[in-house]
C-alpha cells in the first residue's frame, strides 16, 4: 500500500494540511485522491475554522507531473486520459474553494501551474519574499487547465492575468502582493512567524460568521462554466500537438 502524499493534523480550530510528495510535490490522479480525501476530512468538522496547506518539500507545489503528460502525448487514448485528469483536477480544486472553513495557502517556495492552481482555488495566499509563482504551461504547449485562466482573471483581472499566463514569467512573492495574488508576503526568516499570527487571527474569530461570510463571497464571484469547459477542451487539442509533444520531452530532457 503506498504512502499518502498529505499529511493532516488538527490543533484547535486551526488544520494543517502538509503536501508531501517528494521533490517537488508533482500532482497526479493518487496526489489527488490524497488531496480530496483530507478535504473531506476537514469539511466535516465543525469545530475547524481555518485550513492551512503548506509544504514540506524545497517547493509548494511544481504542478502536474510532466512525466504522466508525456506518457499521453500524440495519442487520442492519451489525449482522453489526461482530459479526464484535468476534469479530475477541477473537481478536487473545486472541492477545496468550496469548503466552509477559511483556506489559506503558504507559499515559501514555487508554486507551479497546478501548484499555483491549488492556492488560488484556497480564500488567502501568503507568500515569502523568495518564492516564485507563475503559470508556465504555454512555455511546454499547454495551457493552465485546472482553473488558473478562470480563477487568476477573477482574482487579479484580465491584464494581470494575460502577463502571467502569456508570457509564461515567474514572479516573485513580493511583486505577486503587489499584483493581489497574494494578500500577505514575509522575509523568508519571518515567514513561519507571520503565516503562524494570520491563522491564529482568523481562528479566533466566529465560525460561524466566518462560514457565513465565505458563502456570501462565493456567491459573489461565481467562476464561468463556459471559461471551465474551454480550458478542458484545451487540454485535449494540445495533447494532440506536435509542438507540444516537442516541448514536453525538450524540458523534461533538459
Amino acid at each position: 500500500m503506498r504512502a499518502s502524499y498529505m499529511k493532516l493534523a488538527v490543533e484547535g480550530a486551526i488544520a494543517t494540511l502538509t503536501l508531501s510528495r517528494a521533490p517537488v510535490n508533482a500532482v497526479d490522479d493518487d496526489f489527488l485522491a490524497d488531496l480530496d480525501a483530507a478535504l473531506s476530512a476537514v469539511e466535516v468538522r465543525e469545530d475547524i475554522a481555518v485550513l492551512r496547506i503548506r509544504s514540506d518539500q524545497r517547493v509548494f507545489c511544481a504542478g502536474a507531473d510532466l512525466r504522466l503528460v508525456a506518457e499521453r502525448l500524440d495519442d487520442a487514448a492519451g489525449a482522453a486520459a489526461m482530459v479526464t485528469t484535468v476534469r479530475r483536477f477541477h473537481a478536487v480544486y473545486d472541492h477545496l474553494a468550496s469548503l466552509p472553513v477559511v483556506t489559506v495557502a503558504e507559499i515559501t517556495g514555487h508554486a507551479l501551474g497546478g501548484g499555483l492552481e491549488l492556492a488560488l482555488a484556497c480564500d488567502l495566499r501568503v507568500v515569502s519574499d523568495r518564492a516564485k509563482l507563475g503559470l508556465p504551461e504555454a512555455r511546454v504547449g499547454l495551457l493552465p487547465g485546472a482553473g488558473g485562466t478562470q480563477r487568476l482573471t477573477e482574482l487579479c483581472g484580465p491584464g494581470v492575468a494575460a502577463r502571467v499566463i502569456l508570457t509564461g514569467d515567474l514572479i516573485s512573492g513580493d511583486e505577486a502582493e503587489r499584483l493581489g495574488l497574494a494578500q500577505w508576503v514575509f522575509p523568508q526568516g519571518e515567514f513561519e512567524a507571520g503565516a503562524d499570527a494570520i491563522a491564529a487571527r482568523i481562528a479566533s474569530l466566529s465560525p460561524e460568521a466566518l462560514r457565513a461570510s465565505k458563502t456570501c463571497v462565493r456567491i459573489a464571484a461565481t467562476i464561468s462554466q463556459a471559461g471551465v469547459a474551454a480550458e478542458i477542451s484545451g487540454i485535449g487539442r494540445l495533447m494532440r500537438s506536435k509542438d507540444t509533444e516537442r516541448r514536453v520531452h525538450a524540458f523534461l530532457g533538459a
